[in-house]
């Protein structure tokens, strides 16, 4: 499949069949994430793979965060991973000069659509989460105070195939200029 045709067939997936991922394919979608390109090679990311009933629970309940609901479908959603910032670590000069975290959340946009891409191609569906209650998630999953939890990518089979919707973006001549603004 050309690139072309993932980046039109990939959307986002909220209604998921019961079946259930195997622990094998998301461990390789994480395995392909992790060779994403990252600024000066500093892998600012730690993934955690939720498949087990417990973990499962404890992700869902951290969607509730006072008055939204990051994703009220949860508790139909078969996995999770949970993709954490980690502190990254620059060369000397770049982080002097634009500190250590410039460039995590770009590398870890970049991991994280690595991985839906490959999910798509494997028959999955994903939908990134960026919401959620940052403070109980840490303490259910013992993530340590300092990290901070950057999105929750749902992984499962999507309950009815259909044909991929029409992507609405805007006019092309507005979202690009050449040579200059």
């Amino acid at each position: 499949m050309k690139f072309e045709e993932l980046q039109m067939i990939r959307e986002s997936c909220r209604v998921y069949s019961e079946k259930r991922v195997s622990r094998e394919d998301l461990t390789h979608l994480v395995d392909v994430a992790r060779f994403s390109p990252s600024g000066c090679n500093s892998q600012p990311w730690k993934f955690i793979i939720i498949d087990e009933e417990d973990a499962r629970q404890k992700v869902i309940d951290s969607f509730q965060d006072e008055n939204i609901n990051g994703c009220p479908w949860g508790d139909k959603v078969p996995a999770f991973i949970v993709i954490c910032e980690e502190k990254a670590k620059l060369m000397p000069g770049v982080a002097e000069h634009y500190g250590s975290q410039h460039f995590a959340q770009m590398d870890i946009g970049m991991a994280s659509m690595a991985l839906c891409y490959e999910a798509t191609t494997m028959g999955l569906g994903t939908c990134m989460i960026g919401s959620m209650n940052q403070e109980r998630i840490k303490k259910s999953l013992g993530i340590p105070s300092d990290v901070v939890v950057r999105l929750i990518i749902t992984v499962g089979y999507p309950k009815a195939k259909t044909e991929p919707r029409k992507k609405i973006r805007k006019d092309f001549d507005e979202v690009v200029s050449y040579n200059r603004y």
